[in-house]
């Protein structure tokens, strides 16, 4: 897996729309052409009768494979639509819905065959731990076809820089629906956005989700009833 910058090309787009549809694209067996798709971006499904803008983050040759981020915060809802200190991504109402509800609502039945269930367990090199205490950064180990990036995965497809620093690589922006029908946080017309787990607080095992903030910094966020945070869905699919 690699990183690769992320400037959008109309030419490059246009291929991997015409790539998309074509049988057997991007398998492996084509001289890699999945991992030549990294930092392009596409089109695939519709949410609130817009299409769906994604950024190629990851690609693998040999499965034909690749990891599709949103460009865009594609709505906002709360982590968890009840209040808790204690919340894990497997148990959260905000997976059910991506799974369920976005899944049904965002692509048709031959887009869903494309989508494929998957699980991570992150990266360990950017998980630390603090001497001495029991803190790690969590992963959402559970199977999904739609899901949230993990704090590691962000450092991995989008930028190391220090989780508590602000960084314009991570900042997002939302659609015009999330903009306009939403309680959407908004600076300098970036939104924040959630990530699918946190970290182990350091008493106990009380488990906090992440999110990244308006300016760009990666935050412990224990408001997981909150609806100021957009939605930025990423998935795997067969090319």
């Amino acid at each position: 897996m690699r990183k690769k910058s992320y400037l959008l090309s109309v030419t490059t787009m246009a291929v991997v729309l015409v790539c998309l549809a074509l049988p057997g694209c991007g398998q492996g067996t084509g001289g890699g052409r999945a991992s030549e798709m990294l930092g392009e971006h596409m089109k695939f499904g519709t949410y609130q009768g817009e299409e769906i803008e994604w950024r190629v983050i990851d690609a693998d040759d040999e499965s034909g494979k690749a990891l599709l981020l949103s460009e865009y915060g594609l709505d906002a809802k709360p982590y968890h639509e009840d209040f808790s200190l204690d919340i894990k991504w497997e148990d959260c109402t905000l997976r059910q819905w991506l799974n369920q509800d976005f899944y049904e609502e965002a692509f048709k039945e031959e887009e869903q065959e494309k989508i494929l269930l998957s699980e991570s367990k992150g990266f360990p090199k950017y998980n630390t731990r603090v001497p001495g205490n029991d803190y790690g950064r969590l992963e959402r180990e559970t199977q999904d076809y739609v899901f949230l990036l993990s704090y590691t995965e962000v450092y991995q497809y989008i930028n190391d820089t220090y989780g508590e620093e602000s960084d314009p690589a991570r900042l997002c922006y939302p659609t015009e629906y999330t903009r306009e029908h939403t309680n959407v946080k908004l600076y300098n017309d970036a939104c924040g956005w959630w990530l699918c787990a946190g970290g182990r607080g350091y008493e106990g095992e009380r488990h906090c989700p992440c999110a990244v903030s308006v300016h760009g910094a990666i935050v412990m966020q224990e408001k997981v009833n909150s609806d100021n945070y957009a939605v930025r869905p990423a998935i795997w699919i067969k090319l």
